[in-house]
């Protein structure tokens, strides 16, 4: 019965989608998710607009399908959502620029280790 219900409902949203994105193909529909899913909602505490229903991510996706339908690269649609609202807002930024807050942990963890390892070395080597 679940999966009925499942089934009816992922059907009856697609249908709603077909026609909430008329002017889009279906591979700007599938681009428009995909950038969706990686645009965190500006009101929310966490989550992207397509999970959030705040009215201001329904307007963000709204855009986001505008701008593909002229022709925006997917590039320029996240420099335009990252100069409006800033880094913050989107979800999954690459991993190469964020080289300082992947290592910072273990380089202070490395080092911690060090110093407490030449502390009591020390202390053992007085008494």
């Amino acid at each position: 019965m679940k999966v009925f219900f499942s089934l009816v409902l992922l059907s009856s949203s697609l249908i709603f989608a077909e026609k909430l994105y008329s002017n889009l193909t279906e591979e700007e529909v599938l681009r428009l998710d995909t950038i969706s899913e990686n645009i965190r909602c500006p009101k929310c505490d966490y989550g992207n607009i397509n999970s959030s229903n705040a009215p201001i991510s329904k307007d963000l996706k709204k855009e986001i399908s505008y701008l593909i339908s002229n022709g925006k690269s997917d590039k320029e649609i996240y420099d335009l959502m990252r100069e409006r609202y800033g880094n913050y807002i989107i979800l999954n930024e690459e991993i190469g620029k964020n080289n300082l807050l992947i290592y910072l942990p273990l380089i202070v963890l490395i080092l911690s280790i060090g110093l407490v390892t030449i502390y009591t070395i020390k202390k053992r080597n007085e008494t």
